[in-house]
């Protein structure tokens, strides 16, 4: 048929949401901004809402991939972050919409949750290869609870430097926890050898 219409058509219907409103993403609106007939759009998706989902799911799983919440050590963590939201502002605000719409019961809230169970997830695999232990994940989920506040920062003071510097902030608590971390690992080894001796 068209090679990438699918994801044509989501990138369409993100841009929409993102600029104009998700009331404004429409069949016709979005064949129209991608430039394909609008019959397409309601051959892919069937209807509104799995449209509005799909391109949500779409934007969230393209953040995830770039952001680099998911590091080997602190300070390549969130090193996609800030030029993620700079260079992509739609995938942000079709995600707030989306999130606002489901929390209102305007649309279904999993995805939503799934959405932030990811990234709660991907912190908390960072937080394990820096040694963190993190049960039942509560500090991850503050750790993304400071970077969804900070996105939703980024889109109002729009300035890359001021993201840039409370990331670095960020990763300074992070490795003043890994260090915690690592003096109580220290002390426990050294617990263990009394208590062999």
């Amino acid at each position: 048929m068209y090679p990438n219409a699918r994801e044509t058509l989501l990138d369409a219907a993100i841009h929409i949401a993102a600029t104009q409103g998700p009331e404004k993403v429409t069949y016709r609106s979005v064949g129209a901004q991608a430039g394909l007939s609008h019959s397409l759009v309601r051959f892919y998706f069937g209807s509104r809402e799995v449209l509005l989902t799909q391109a949500f799911e779409r934007a969230a799983r393209r953040d995830a991939a770039d952001t680099g919440l998911l590091a080997e050590d602190v300070e390549s963590f969130g090193a996609g972050l800030v030029r993620t939201i700079t260079e992509e502002p739609d995938r942000q605000l079709i995600q707030y919409d989306f999130l606002l719409r489901a929390v209102r019961g305007g649309g279904p809230i999993e995805p939503v949750t799934e959405l932030y169970d990811h990234y709660i997830g991907q912190i908390s695999g960072t937080l394990a290869n820096l040694g963190v232990e993190d049960p039942g994940h509560p500090l991850a989920a503050l750790v993304f609870a400071a970077l969804d506040g900070l996105v939703l920062q980024h889109s109002i003071y729009r300035s890359a430097e001021r993201t840039e510097r409370v990331l670095d902030e960020l990763r300074s608590i992070l490795m003043l926890v890994q260090s915690a971390a690592r003096s109580a690992d220290r002390a426990q080894d050294r617990t263990d050898q009394q208590v062999l001796r």
